[in-house]
């Protein structure tokens, strides 16, 4: 009986296992069920959110589409994504900024259903941000060169490529370079010499591209741009688009009839231009731009720059001026300072000595000259890297057609009389240039004795072979900082970069 009822007993405890095993079992393949399910289920919400997200991103893109096209606020809702299940709700309203917009878009996944997902963005975008390369006295694309010891920098510069300093020219400011900093063994003099005042190997700035000029037409015309010259209009938004203009055109100010700048003009060909200019706004020109002698301000800032870098000082100082005189020249092609004809003699023009070993867009997949990065040197023009002014050709070392005008100066508009050839208008002694000057390309010319630049240069290559000495002194005005400001202390409708920049992205709740 003893045996018996331990045998019954053994059953029993292996029944009750067997039990607690099948639920342990039921127990887990339910959980893996439930896990699997669930998996599945967030599976489906994570995809859909994920759809839901770049159909909110759909909605932005939609905004910025029409800000490019119009100003006007609007809303947009339950708007359907072609071949997808997803809809957004966008607005977009103005802030306290001038050209500063607020877009605030939502997606929808699927787009009727009570189980759909939601994504959210919010963002800031500016329209026609000024490009930061007029942050500086002097920006080049490709090499900086201060060689001589009697070059004054007042201001910071900057080259995308590197930077040479020989016989320790003076910088009071900062130096940025995208390649080394070189002084060649003889320190830069001024607060440039100072190592927290040398940034190298920084990232490249993008310059402007200005192979199409027709925004600037388009934004001259709506602008009502123009220059008049002792009440004659000489440009009426546009110069070289109307029955009779043949694009090319010589402006000369003098002190009782200087040239009255108005906003925004082009010119769509050649343009000579010296003397005396009064108002604000910026010349878009179509080639090549001459600085035939010198050009200053009727109504100049009292001082050409702040006492010092302090951002309240030139934030003071920029407030007092914003009212002066202050305009841009902005060439597709090349800027050309004085008597280019002069080739002889001891007082000769000769910067193409130095210009014509420069040019070539055989530079390698960096854009940068002298970098032997991949591609550079090898012959072959790539489009997609080399094509650095977006012409879709490629362009070989500068040579004379690149400096020439089109065509002979008594052929341009509003020549003197008397005026029989480019060195009739032109000089070799220029000493004093104020405004900014901006060209896809080069920067090239003579200088008189002492000369000084009151404003900034911004070029992909630079040949300013000087005398003496020469000086930079950046105007603060022109700074990128300012055009962020909500009292838009000076408006010049500089070159941008983009026709629209997020300035602020976040996605929220």
């Amino acid at each position: 009986m003893e045996i018996f009822r331990k045998k019954n007993s053994e059953k029993g405890q292996i029944m009750v296992i067997g039990i607690l095993s099948i639920a342990v079992l039921l127990v887990i393949g339910g959980t893996l069920v439930f896990v699997a399910v669930n998996d599945r289920i967030q599976s489906v919400r994570s995809e859909q959110a994920t759809k839901a997200f770049y159909v909110a991103d759909a909605g932005i893109e939609y905004a910025i589409y029409r800000l490019r096209s119009s100003s006007a606020t609007f809303i947009a809702s339950n708007t359907s994504i072609p071949n997808t299940d997803g809809t957004f709700d966008v607005s977009v309203s103005t802030t306290d900024i001038v050209n500063r917009y607020q877009i605030a878009s939502t997606g929808h996944y699927p787009d009727a259903s009570e189980a759909r997902v939601n994504r959210n963005i919010s963002v800031k975008i500016a329209r026609d941000p000024p490009a930061q390369v007029f942050d500086y006295s002097y920006f080049i694309n490709n090499w900086g060169w201060y060689w001589g010891r009697d070059i004054t920098a007042n201001g910071d510069v900057r080259s995308n490529g590197r930077f040479d300093f020989v016989n320790g020219p003076r910088v009071n400011g900062h130096i940025y370079a995208g390649l080394e900093i070189d002084d060649h063994g003889t320190p830069v003099r001024g607060t440039g010499g100072q190592a927290d005042h040398q940034h190298q190997y920084q990232e490249k700035v993008d310059m402007p591209n200005l192979q199409d000029i027709s925004y600037y037409q388009t934004k001259a015309i709506n602008e009502s741009g123009s220059i008049t010259i002792d009440g004659s209009v000489l440009i009426d938004g546009v110069y070289g688009d109307d029955m009779g203009e043949t694009g090319n055109l010589v402006l000369i100010g003098t002190s009782p009839d200087p040239i009255e700048l108005n906003g925004t003009v082009v010119v769509t060909g050649d343009l000579v231009i010296k003397g005396k200019v009064i108002g604000q706004g910026t010349i878009y020109v179509g080639r090549n731009a001459y600085i035939a002698d010198n050009i200053d301000y009727k109504n100049s800032p009292p001082s050409p720059r702040p006492v010092s870098e302090t951002a309240s000082v030139c934030d003071n100082w920029v407030q007092a001026n914003k009212d002066k005189d202050l305009f841009c020249v902005a060439a597709k092609e090349n800027i050309i300072m004085g008597d280019y004809t002069d080739t002889s003699g001891t007082e000769q023009w000769y910067a193409h000595n130095w210009l014509f070993s420069m040019g070539t867009e055989d530079v390698g997949q960096d854009g940068i000259p002298d970098t032997d990065d991949t591609g550079e040197g090898d012959g072959l023009f790539t489009p997609v890297y080399e094509d650095i002014d977006g012409d879709g050709v490629f362009d070989d070392n500068y040579n004379w057609s690149d400096i020439q005008t089109q065509t002979d100066i008594t052929n341009f508009t509003n020549v003197p009389a008397g005026v029989t050839s480019f060195g009739d208008i032109s000089s070799l002694t220029i000493n004093k240039v104020e405004g900014l000057y901006y060209t896809n390309h080069a920067f090239a010319g003579r200088t008189g004795n002492a000369m000084v630049f009151n404003g900034t240069i911004v070029s992909k290559d630079e040949a300013i072979i000087y005398r003496n000495n020469i000086t930079f002194n950046y105007d603060e005005r022109a700074n990128s900082r300012y055009h962020g400001d909500p009292n838009r202390f000076v408006d010049l409708g500089l070159p941008s970069v983009e026709r629209m920049e997020v300035v602020e992205w976040e996605e929220t709740d």
